[in-house]
């Protein structure tokens, strides 16, 4: 008998759902060999399956690696024989919606999307927003310390969590379900499970804060000289908008032309001509006079070379595509390298100029395609060439990495750690603070049972 087949079969005492590779193979996108390589996975309903099974593989010395929506960029997901899969999106159940308090209480493995539906209804909103937003699970986003285009009002993941339910490695049940913001009780230790991608326990319920919902919008695609022309452009959006600017997202003029093209809209935006392009969202109201007045006087400031301002629902949705269908500059350069990076805002407009030309030093042939949060200066880059780049995969971080930490950036803004980049947060990472980070995972998880050997090796 296989130790796959073993542990199904020790699994079945516990009386929870199990699945194999071969039920789920073929039928689930985010099901892979990489991340489906224990072929073994757990399927709980419940806070007490979760815990049944934890507290079996903590006696067995089996180790969980937990999963939502697989939406993940980082390799947290990735698994190996001998472990086993715990699928939480079973656990869906929105538990509670208390309208006058604006907080939800829901299972970890409700999807965003379908919270967004829920409190919809009540004028309200989550208050964060990603492209996954159909697929990410609440669980997944607090494991990883979610970001998305809102977190320049809202905050990310961390900002949005009261209260937190979660099973530790030795199957205790940690209960902090709070649902206020004020709750001084020693240490706040739910924080140390936000961001922990599954190393620390298993998230089973959150306790959100909602946001009041803003449903009309006014979208504007502008075509901008340069990086330091669309931060002018946006702070004058934030003194004119206030919090009625909902979203700036900011694409390099590569990414938007490549992506454009493949989406078939190169006729949609007319002609505009910019090295970088600014998408904005701003609360609509019954009259958009104050907007054009806005755009007009960036135009005349050379802030921006030109801007549309969408007429309908469909063109809103087609311009927003063009920015958040990320994949399609992968599926195009299938063998390029791609970061996740934070810049302090003061220090965005140098660090993609004097970024480029190191790149362009270490090889002239490289692409350089990138687009991000203008609002908090998180970029996504993918690099590439006509050729495979991987190889260089090395050479390129050293280069897209040089100088951030001491400009007060980060190499990992918000997709985590995993596994890819263990060796990134060993290099660049604080070493007081990897220490920190290795003492409370062999503190709280001394078998190395939760999710091992992502984001540090601490045993």
């Amino acid at each position: 008998m296989s130790q796959t087949d073993q542990l199904a079969k020790n699994l079945a005492a516990l009386n929870v759902k199990i699945l194999t590779f071969e039920d789920l193979d073929g039928r689930d996108p985010g099901i892979d060999e990489e991340n489906f390589g224990a072929q073994l996975a757990t399927c709980p309903k419940s806070l007490n399956d979760v815990r049944k099974i934890v507290t079996w593989c903590a006696g067995a010395s089996v180790s969980i690696v937990p999963q939502g929506g697989r939406t993940g960029l980082a390799g947290g997901a990735v698994t190996k024989q001998g472990q086993l899969i715990m699928m939480l999106d079973r656990m869906n159940t929105i538990r509670h919606i208390d309208v006058d308090a604006a907080i939800a209480i829901v299972d970890a493995g409700v999807t965003l999307s379908q919270l967004e539906d829920a409190v919809n209804e009540h004028g309200l909103t989550v208050g964060i927003d990603i492209a996954a937003r159909g697929t990410c699970t609440i669980g997944g986003m607090v494991a990883t310390n979610a970001g998305g285009g809102e977190a320049f009002r809202n905050g990310i993941m961390r900002n949005r969590v009261l209260g937190l339910e979660a099973v530790l490695p030795n199957g205790t049940v940690m209960s902090d379900l709070k649902q206020v913001i004020k709750a001084n009780e020693g240490y706040d230790v739910k924080q140390l499970l936000i961001g922990s991608e599954g190393t620390l326990g298993i998230v089973t319920g959150v306790v959100l804060k909602l946001e009041p919902a803003t449903s009309q919008r006014d979208t504007i695609l502008a075509a901008v000289p340069n990086i330091s022309s669309a931060l002018a452009y946006c702070r004058r959006l934030r003194r004119a908008f206030g919090a009625d600017l909902l979203a700036a997202e900011i694409m390099g003029q590569d990414f938007f032309s490549v992506t454009s093209d493949a989406l078939g809209f190169n006729d949609h935006f007319g002609h505009l001509d910019g090295d970088v392009f600014v998408v904005v969202d701003v609360h609509k109201t019954q009259e958009n006079d104050q907007l054009l007045d806005v755009l007009a006087a960036s135009l005349e400031a050379g802030e921006i070379n030109d801007a549309i301002l969408a007429k309908n629902e469909q063109e809103r949705k087609n311009i927003w595509l063009v920015r958040e269908d990320t994949f399609l500059i992968n599926d195009l350069f299938p063998d390029g390298c791609w970061f996740d990076i934070s810049i302090p805002l003061a220090k965005l407009d140098e660090f993609e100029r004097e970024s480029r030309a190191r790149l362009h030093k270490l090889d002239p042939d490289l692409r350089i395609f990138f687009m991000g949060h203008l609002g908090d200066g998180n970029l996504h880059y993918t690099i590439a060439k006509e050729t495979s780049v991987i190889e260089m995969y090395d050479d390129i971080s050293a280069v897209l990495y040089q100088g951030l930490t001491e400009m007060g950036g980060s190499f990992s803004a918000e997709h985590g750690i995993g596994t890819d980049k263990r060796e990134a947060l060993s290099k660049y990472g604080d070493a007081g603070k990897i220490e920190m980070m290795k003492a409370i995972k062999r503190a709280i998880d001394p078998q190395n049972i939760m999710n091992p050997n992502k984001v540090i090796n601490a045993h």
